[in-house]
């Protein structure tokens, strides 16, 4: 009885085993869908802040990436983790930065775009009152 439950107990492990040991935060750069696929996986474990710096990262760096070669991006982030792709995108912006880089030049560091790029999101109908909501019943239908 107690080999039938080591048994049992081994079996149980080989089969919960991979359900806990799949959420990998690094990127799978094996190509640009793959990468995108794995960012988003990645992206369950950081908080909201931490999303949108990811997000923007992320973007920026395959603008930059994409610019160099197909499949430079993904070679680029391929085995990073979050931290990582943040960290290399401000290497990335700052080089450009320095470098006079047209498409960068309003910006004066890494920290200005991001604070740019996160609150220039243009908010719906501005200055105008929302909609009312729907106060009417709809005949022909029980309550």
């Amino acid at each position: 009885m107690k080999i039938m439950a080591g048994i049992m107990a081994i079996l149980a492990v080989i089969y919960f085993l991979p359900a806990f040991m799949q959420g990998s935060h690094e990127i799978n750069g094996k190509s640009r869908e793959t990468a995108y696929r794995s960012a988003i996986k990645a992206k369950r474990y950081l908080s909201t802040d931490d999303r949108v710096v990811f997000d923007t990262a992320f973007g920026i760096l395959d603008k930059i990436k994409s610019q160099e070669g197909p499949d430079a991006f993904a070679a680029a982030v391929d085995g990073m983790d979050p931290d990582e792709v943040i960290e290399l995108a401000k290497t990335e912006v700052d080089a450009k930065i320095a470098s006079g880089d047209p498409e960068f030049k309003q910006y004066q560091s890494w920290e200005d775009m991001v604070s740019k790029l996160t609150t220039m999101t243009p908010k719906k109908h501005a200055g105008q009152p929302p909609a009312p909501l729907r106060q009417s019943e709809r005949t022909g239908r029980p309550n």
